[in-house]
């Protein structure tokens, strides 16, 4: 069981359709034209609905802030490698994938998966170990985005890069000291851009099996941004190339 709380969170849960959510709680205040949306739409998929004070909505949600709105769901329902791998297979016009190595705070987690879901990314890969996981605060930090994005989990990055190699993907990961500048490559599908921890960046082995090393080029004094806020920048660079007519962008990597 597993606990989504605030307004968008929520509502993206049930928009989603996924039928994760299993019963709602709203403040017993005065409820905000979102609030009652979502109490209509609960109900309309037949899920309990219960109004409740403020000191059992804070406990519920672990002291967080809720927006006086706490749900109920089950276990969330990570992807198969090989699943996400077929469907690109299928379609190689899609979005790129984002594999995250080893991203331990949920809030980064959440952003970049906002992101992803913003600039129509297939699917984010995390590790099984030493990273984070999708829990209430990540759900809450992508505001629903992870109700409507699919997260895979493996057990090691590196190979999951072999496999996505063998599977005919470019990948492409960031690292602040690369040559490559990240708005001067052509990102043809299928592609995978890599991200590295929020202190060191990517592991050497991780390094070493990626196809190309971008970086985002900057004039500032700090030479390295948040990983959500560059993935963010990437993903942009990366989605923005693959909307471009095709005879705009050629089949040159490097323009």
């Amino acid at each position: 069981m597993q606990v989504i709380y605030g307004l968008n969170p929520v509502l993206e849960g049930l928009r989603s359709g996924t039928g994760v959510i299993t019963t709602i709680f709203l403040s017993s205040g005065g409820q905000a034209p979102r609030a009652e949306e979502i109490a209509r739409l609960a109900r309309e998929r037949g899920i309990p609905v219960t109004y409740r004070e403020g000191v059992f909505m804070d406990r519920l949600a672990g002291g967080n802030r809720h927006q006086g709105v706490v749900a109920l769901s089950g276990d969330f329902a990570y992807h198969s490698l090989d699943s996400i791998i077929q469907n690109g297979e299928t379609d190689f016009s899609g979005g790129p994938l984002l594999v995250l190595d080893s991203i331990t705070d949920p809030q980064n987690l959440g952003s970049l998966i906002r992101s992803a879901h913003c600039f129509g990314i297939r699917a984010v890969i995390i590790p099984k170990d030493r990273a984070a996981g999708v829990t209430p605060v990540v759900i809450k930090a992508s505001a629903g985005s992870v109700l409507h994005t699919p997260i895979c989990r493996v057990v090691n990055i590196a190979r999951t890069i072999e496999q996505l190699k063998k599977a005919g993907y470019w990948i492409f990961g960031a690292d602040a000291s690369a040559e490559n500048d990240c708005r001067k490559l052509t990102y043809e599908p299928p592609s995978a851009l890599v991200l590295g921890s929020e202190g060191t960046g990517l592991r050497s082995l991780v390094r070493r099996k990626c196809d190309y090393l971008i970086r985002i080029p900057m004039a500032g004094v700090v030479d390295s941004l948040n990983v959500a806020v560059a993935g963010g920048i990437l993903l942009y660079e990366m989605t923005r190339a693959a909307w471009k007519n095709p005879s705009e962008t050629g089949s040159a990597r490097k323009s």
